[in-house]
């Protein structure tokens, strides 16, 4: 295999990988089927630089270097469609600033039509790929100094960079909005889209200034074959980054599933303690079907469903307890948690959590019920499950703190800590 080759597989591969994976998008929203054919239109272009595609176009049409025009428009098309879909997610993002009426739809069809027509008009004039000894082909390298070959090359180097450019400055636009409106995780895959535009303008740059030396009858500093490969690794770099900012949905499925596995393993000495006082079938329920420490930590199946039956639990465990919790006991355990320097929801969660260990030690000791009980629900739970199990953690990291024993001697300065 040869050296091109490598270079084209380490784009290839996890072009066609994200677009196979991604073969639903075909079927969903309007952006989404513009964003694979993005990366489609990418793979395609990418695969045609195989040394075995491009002899093979060439032999079946007869027409020399067809594969490089043909890879050249589909980049082209590529750029302008990522273009629009950028554009599209800025929009949303908020309102437009003034620079971007130059990516407006209308702007950027005139634009694209131009361009698409001047590459189509100046290939036949350029001179025929050199021919390495191993096979390898270097089209724009055969271009230096030829002033047909390198209007054409301009045309298809200055339409990436326009469309580049444009691309990264809305994707910076709707990762700043995105920041400000608290989505952390869509503010990042912006930033790192972004770059990866950057990076592709940087690549324009770089071939057109190796056509520039041409033009000057100047010396490039490095040999056509070692300007390929360094372009050739900044085109993989760029394309890798494009990949990881528009694989947003799968870095939050990730990010959400490490979360929940935190939760899980976080939440559970707290259900332990707390399943204890459910109804004994419920806790021969819990028994028979609570899943090991070791599930918990390794196996990912399930995990929503486990982790929604371990809020279940402590809920309904809550509700067990409140016979033995004053009424006026949370508002006490508020103020003791705001006199030990806590504050807004850690107090709230402290609180929470001395009531619950309060609750549960009368109702393990089967000691006399309050004489006058808490009837509101004790804890602050919703109808979401990330967020009733991201209140519960915070909750049950309290309960297990040093910090219940000196809010039990400040809520009941005469009864010994247990």
């Amino acid at each position: 295999m040869i050296s091109d080759d490598v270079m084209a597989l380490c784009t290839i591969v996890p072009l066609w990988t994200w677009c196979l994976s991604r073969i639903g998008y075909l079927r969903g929203s309007r952006g989404q089927r513009e964003l694979w054919a993005v990366l489609a239109l990418l793979a395609g272009a990418a695969t045609l630089r195989l040394g075995f595609f491009e002899r093979g176009v060439t032999q079946w049409t007869g027409v020399g270097d067809l594969a490089v025009l043909v890879k050249h428009l589909a980049v082209m098309l590529s750029s302008f469609l990522l273009w629009r879909w950028v554009d599209s997610v800025a929009a949303a993002a908020g309102p437009r600033r003034r620079w971007q009426r130059l990516t407006a739809a209308w702007p950027r069809t005139v634009f694209a039509v131009v361009a698409l027509s001047a590459a189509c008009l100046l290939f036949p004039f350029s001179v025929p790929a050199l021919v390495d000894a191993d096979g390898g082909r270097n089209f724009i390298g055969a271009q230096f100094g030829h002033r047909a070959g390198t209007a054409y090359v301009t045309a298809y180097l200055g339409t990436l960079a326009l469309a580049m450019t444009f691309s990264g400055a809305l994707c910076t636009v709707a990762a700043r909005t995105a920041r400000r409106s608290g989505q952390r995780m869509f503010s990042a895959c912006m930033y790192v889209m972004s770059l990866g535009c950057w990076t592709g303008v940087g690549y324009a740059f770089f071939r057109g200034s190796y056509l520039a030396y041409g033009l000057l009858d100047a010396t490039y500093p490095m040999s056509a074959a070692e300007a390929d490969d360094l372009s050739s690794l900044i085109q993989i770099v760029a394309i890798g980054l494009i990949l990881a900012g528009v694989s947003f949905r799968g870095w939050e499925a990730v990010s959400r599933l490490l979360q929940r596995r935190r939760q899980l393993i976080a939440l559970r000495p707290l259900w332990q303690e707390m399943v204890s006082v459910l109804p004994a079938e419920a806790v021969m329920r819990v028994l028979a079907e609570g899943p090991s420490l070791l599930r918990d930590q390794y196996d990912p199946r399930g995990l929503w469903e486990r982790l929604d039956q371990r809020v279940l639990d402590i809920s309904d465990s809550a509700l067990e307890v409140l016979p033995w919790i004053e009424a006026e006991l949370p508002r006490r355990a508020r103020d003791a948690a705001h006199a030990c320097g806590l504050e807004d929801n850690d107090a709230e969660a402290a609180a929470q959590a001395l009531c619950l260990r309060t609750g549960r030690r009368g109702r393990a000791d089967d000691m006399a019920s309050a004489d006058m009980p808490l009837t509101l629900p004790l804890l602050s739970l919703g109808t979401d499950l990330d967020a009733n199990a991201a209140w519960l953690t915070r909750v049950a990291r309290h309960y297990h703190s040093p910090l219940m024993d000196t809010l039990e001697a400040r809520v009941a300065p005469d009864r010994k800590t247990a």
